[in-house]
């Protein structure tokens, strides 16, 4: 038995209630079952019910027994002076308010049917990864687009925080915010806080004084990296330049190291060498990636200004010593479709945070249906399960879904879970 189960069971009202009263016997009516409260104080606020002939308005508190009361201090915090009614699955123990008055409490053990803790047990108890397999096929589409729905608003919201922080870090400033986002995703999850790091330590207004010139921008970012290796007339004009614009721009004292870089179990085309001339490039071609990303409302419109090659000499190298095999084209369909669903994506739900401007984040939506879905382990799952999977929202749901209720066992928290429950 654990908290979670009886608030399902007291949101839900999914016991008998034909003759509902308090252990002293006194009448209960449920109008309103109050607001789950995610944060410190009662677990519902705002609830509603009669007790004999009167009618309450305040909060509800669950617990396990009722001498839990006790043992979490309540008696000691003015914040449970308001709750009206005391919901618990034992009753061991009177409890009162600071002021010395009796808080009503009711007591579920008695009038739950136990085959459906039974159900909440198989569910939480089975050793399947996720949870529900065995039931999935079973349950309603209406509740997996709802809870699919539920859970990208939560990822979503989870990435802008992220890009919050970034913006923080700038102290306001959208454009850097939009560059550094941009740099960490060229690092592709394994270097992905490197190429971040770099970002920071080598703002885009030092590189847009010289984006006209595409060697003196690669010369700063490889030599920033700290990955530079003179081995050619190219690699030496780079190692020059780069000396020269450090020194300009005090670049030196948060230079990286190469050993930094992480090239093993990496396909040659993901090299930070290659994708770091990618940004290079790019950034000649970009006067301003926070615009570009955000007053573009076509995805194709997004998918063409992210359509870039390379310089030609890292068309041929997979770095400054070994020659490529065959020529290395520029960034890929699925390369773009991540820079979108990792990049552009959260910036525009976190402006759309910012400014209360809803139609960003419905082009935020937008984007995820028009875009493919990811494949991954975690998408393969779920289709195996039936689980129809065609579009960036579907599989952006289906991971947020499957790492944090799946492996959570937050079945009461999610549509699914909760309809397996009511069957």
């Amino acid at each position: 038995m654990n908290e979670a189960f009886l608030h399902y069971l007291w949101q839900f009202q999914q016991f008998d209630k034909s003759s509902l009263q308090t252990i002293s016997g006194e009448k209960i009516s449920v109008f309103k079952t109050g607001i789950l409260n995610t944060d410190a104080g009662p677990d519902f606020a705002n609830a509603r019910l009669q007790i004999n002939e009167i009618e309450w308005v305040g909060n509800v508190e669950i617990h396990i027994k009722s001498s839990d009361w006790q043992l979490h201090k309540h008696q000691n915090n003015e914040a449970y002076n308001n709750v009206i009614l005391h919901v618990v699955w034992e009753n061991d123990q009177a409890i009162t308010r600071q002021d010395g008055s009796l808080i009503p409490t009711i007591e579920l053990k008695s009038i739950t049917d136990i085959q459906l803790l039974d159900k909440y047990k198989h569910l939480i108890d089975n050793q399947a990864i996720i949870p529900c397999k065995e039931q999935f096929l079973e349950v309603s589409n209406l509740s997996k687009f709802a809870i699919l729905d539920k859970v990208l608003a939560i990822r979503l919201q989870q990435k802008a925080q992220i890009v919050e922080q970034i913006f923080e870090q700038n102290k306001g400033d959208w454009e850097e915010t939009a560059y550094q986002l941009l740099a960490r995703n060229f690092g592709f999850k394994l270097n992905s806080e490197t190429f971040l790091r770099l970002a920071q330590n080598l703002p885009l207004k030092v590189l847009q004084k010289h984006r006209d010139n595409l060697t003196q921008i690669e010369a700063m970012i490889f030599g920033q990296a700290g990955l530079i290796e003179k081995v050619d007339d190219y690699s030496e004009k780079l190692s020059q330049d780069y000396d020269f614009f450090a020194a300009k721009f005090s670049l030196k004292s948060s230079q990286l190291s190469s050993h930094e870089w992480k090239f093993l179990r990496t396909r040659p085309a993901n090299f930070p060498t290659i994708r770091i001339a990618q940004l290079a490039r790019l950034i000649t071609q970009q006067q301003s990636f926070f615009s570009l990303f955000t007053q573009t409302n076509l995805i194709e419109d997004l998918r063409n200004a992210l359509k870039i090659e390379q310089s030609h000499y890292w068309q041929e190298h997979y770095n400054f010593k070994k020659n490529a095999s065959k020529k290395l084209v520029g960034l890929g369909r699925d390369s773009i479709n991540n820079i979108l669903i990792n990049t552009v994506i959260p910036l525009l739900a976190f402006y759309s945070e910012k400014t209360d401007n809803q139609e960003l984040m419905t082009r935020c939506v937008n984007f995820l249906e028009a875009l493919p879905a990811e494949k991954n382990h975690i998408t393969e799952m779920w289709e195996g399960l039936g689980l129809t999977i065609k579009t960036a929202f579907d599989s952006q749901a289906s991971i947020e879904l499957y790492n944090n209720y799946c492996t959570q066992k937050r079945c009461l928290q999610c549509n699914v879970g909760i309809e397996i429950l009511k069957k």
